[in-house]
């Protein structure tokens, strides 16, 4: 736990405590300097379930993109601002409004050292051993997030959610599934256990059929440790990742989401948030005959699952990548997972 936000990078999932005692996430690995682009994710409520010490609080959006629209309404007028990268208003939590920051991968090393207090620290140290052992991950290269992060955690109800960081880790863990199921308790989790999951998505993008959510779950993976479901999460590294802050600025072209083909040639970033995929894509008739050639997807729905040689269709806010300074050229792209067009976008697999 970082108790001076201003002296650290912030990263994908990690958790912040405001001056108020509001409780949001970091969203991506695009990031001002200044400010924290990032979800509401619970606040102070005496009859809420989960507590930090003896504050008790409530949770009020789940993630995704109508978490970051509608926690818009309810922060400070201050925390939303026109982003010029973006190019559209976005909750950013200013640094100085920072009262704590909570890191992932003290808080397992915490765990590791004094022992856990629940089942569900002991499935977070038992996977994050396994991933150790099996994959040669480093411990301080794991993390666990959610609300064990931040102490506030209920076994009767609470989730297990880790993290893996750096990009070699990621694609290692990616890559070696089945090995880390060769370690006591590990498996992989199977098709007939993501039935909730499938429902959500169901509800969130009503666009999205029966067959193209199987088809999206054929490539997901979770974890057991034991009888605890454990999904992990990769995560960049500050210094690995390959879009910074200001250095583009993104212009919407369309007020309604396009759908289009899309022929993938370079997923190495997809894993991520947002997942960077770059390819092709026929001409757009409808805007002068362009080609997009990257999309970047911040919906979590499709992280991880695009892959080389994929022929896809993507429904998404088409935009112009314009570099800011002298240097490279204009070119387009899709964005997935924006606020305007929530429950239309979508990747679908052919």
């Amino acid at each position: 736990m970082n108790d001076n936000p201003r002296q650290q990078r912030f990263r994908d999932r990690d958790v912040l405590l405001d001056n108020e005692g509001r409780v949001f996430v970091v969203l991506g690995h695009i990031q001002p300097r200044d400010r924290v682009i990032s979800f509401l994710k619970y606040i102070p409520d005496p009859q809420g379930r989960w507590a930090l010490g003896s504050q008790k609080y409530r949770r009020v959006f789940w993630g995704g993109v109508d978490s970051v629209v509608n926690g818009i309404d309810t922060v400070p007028k201050h925390y939303v601002i026109q982003d010029s990268h973006f190019g559209t208003d976005l909750l950013e939590v200013p640094t100085e409004d920072i009262q704590r920051h909570f890191l992932p991968e003290e808080r397992l090393g915490a765990i590791m050292e004094e022992g856990p207090v629940d089942r569900l620290e002991a499935s977070a140290m038992g996977l994050a051993v396994a991933l150790h052992e099996t994959l040669g991950i480093d411990y301080s290269d794991i993390g666990v997030a959610g609300s064990i992060l931040w102490k506030a955690h209920n076994p009767s109800f609470s989730d297990v959610n880790m993290n893996i960081y750096g990009f070699d880790n990621s694609w290692r863990l990616k890559q070696n599934c089945d090995l880390v199921c060769s370690a006591d308790k590990v498996r992989l989790r199977e098709s007939g256990e993501w039935l909730k999951a499938t429902e959500r998505i169901r509800e969130r993008i009503p666009t999205l059929a029966q067959r193209d959510i199987d088809r999206l779950f054929k490539r997901r993976f979770a974890f057991y440790y034991g009888d605890q479901c454990i999904g992990v999460t990769p995560v960049l590294r500050p210094e690995e990742c390959p879009i910074r802050y200001g250095e583009e600025s993104y212009q919407t072209l369309s007020n309604e989401p396009i759908k289009t083909l899309f022929d993938v040639a370079d997923s190495r970033y997809g894993l991520f948030c947002p997942g960077i995929i770059k390819g092709t894509s026929p001409s757009l008739d409808r805007f002068h005959g362009i080609k997009v050639s990257r999309l970047l997807i911040y919906d979590g729905v499709f992280a991880g699952l695009i892959e080389e040689g994929d022929t896809i269709e993507v429904v998404g806010t088409l935009q112009r990548v314009n570099p800011v300074g002298e240097i490279g050229e204009s070119f387009y792209q899709i964005m997935v997972g924006t606020k305007e067009g929530g429950g239309k976008e979508l990747v679908r697999f052919l």
